[in-house]
């Protein structure tokens, strides 16, 4: 089931852009209005301990409010966290991308499972500790692998202030209430680019359950709203960094070739090569681009390719990730951490097999956003 779609009967690209800018301005407003001293606070801690060089407010800002999403979204389920089962959990999602892939993931499949049943509700779930329960639920789900890594920094900075009187009980009252406000806005303004996606979580279990994808694909419009909204502002952010950087690379995702027949891409250290074997591929259309606007185009089948590769002299190279709605933030944390300057372009719907469809269609972008983006415009 298509989960997403910016082809809305009632809207168009520039509408989409228009009300997700509008929107990322207003909810960038009002964090940095009520969290500016919790920032400056953490960009001091940062410093102090050399931990990284302090990014824009902004960019600390979209931390803040992905802590309240994702309490919001399992606070309920991190008591199906089982402590002595970290071991099985680290070394299952380590092999995951071993020979034996297919053998651990039914394995991870009935594991996230568990963890992501029979919620408990907890009588005060914003506290410290439990934000440690989360971390490690987050963890052990191995969907989150790059927001683990930017919370266990939060929770370092957070324990730090525990001597404070009410600081982390009011720092996690904060990003309850801008998960709140993230919420009441795309309900208000988003819905219609998330036609089904109500329909698919009511029955996605049918099909999910004891499956590695389980944690994954039941994300709820909070996140999507999340992810549509706030990748916009790290677009901003990033922007001018990015148009200064002396080489550009755009990853496509595999769901963008032609559904007909086997794609014949050509492996590389950087991914997939494209052949140009059809021109009605949606990859071959933006390849033939590469030249004229002076960027280079690789094929991705999971995130993992970025991973290994090689972090020197990554800060200056962008990169435009092309990927759908529940990725986009992970991927731009994944990129920063890489050294890469990130920006973003959102598929126009979702269409691969392996989550959402029983047979994949070929999915596409707005081209004219991507050169946008490409170029100083």
């Amino acid at each position: 089931m298509i989960t997403y779609s910016l082809k809305s009967e009632n809207s168009d690209y520039e509408k989409y852009y228009f009300t997700i800018k509008k929107l990322g301005n207003k909810l960038i407003d009002e964090a940095l209005n009520k969290s500016s001293k919790y920032i400056d606070d953490f960009k001091l801690y940062l410093k102090s301990r050399n931990i990284e060089d302090p990014k824009d407010n902004k960019y600390y800002s979209i931390e803040i409010i992905l802590i309240g999403v994702l309490f919001r979204e399992y606070k309920d389920y991190i008591l199906n966290f089982k402590p002595y089962l970290s071991p099985i959990y680290n070394i299952l999602n380590k092999s995951r991308n071993s020979k034996f892939k297919p053998q651990i993931d039914v394995i991870r499949g009935r594991i996230n499972t568990s963890l992501y049943s029979n919620p408990q509700k907890l009588d005060n779930p914003y506290t410290l500790n439990n934000f440690s329960r989360l971390i490690k639920w987050l963890d052990a789900t191995y969907d989150f692998k790059d927001e683990v890594l930017r919370l266990n920094i939060w929770h370092e900075f957070l324990k730090e202030k525990a001597s404070q009187t009410n600081y982390t009980r009011d720092f996690f009252d904060l990003t309850d209430e801008l998960a709140s406000y993230l919420k009441n806005i795309g309900d208000e303004n988003l819905k219609c680019y998330l036609p089904n996606l109500e329909n698919y979580l009511d029955s996605y279990l049918k099909t999910h359950k004891n499956k590695e994808d389980i944690v994954y694909c039941g994300k709820t419009s909070l996140q999507y709203y999340f992810n549509m909204i706030l990748s916009e502002v790290m677009n901003d952010i990033f922007r001018e960094d990015f148009l200064n950087t002396d080489r550009k690379i755009v990853f496509l995702p595999g769901c963008m070739t032609q559904a007909n027949t086997p794609c014949k891409r050509v492996s590389t250290s950087y991914g997939g090569k494209c052949k140009h074997c059809s021109r009605d591929c949606n990859i071959n259309k933006i390849d033939s681009l590469g030249d004229k606007y002076n960027f280079d185009v690789y094929i991705i089948e999971h995130e993992t390719t970025l991973s290994s590769l090689d972090t020197r002299d990554n800060k200056n190279i962008g990169i435009v990730g092309i990927a759908c709605v529940p990725n986009l933030i992970s991927g731009g944390f994944k990129a920063l951490r890489l050294g890469f300057i990130p920006q973003c372009v959102l598929l126009d719907y979702s269409g691969c097999s392996n989550h959402w469809l029983d047979e994949r269609i070929m999915t596409s972008i707005n081209v004219d956003r991507l050169l946008e983006i490409i170029a100083r415009k």
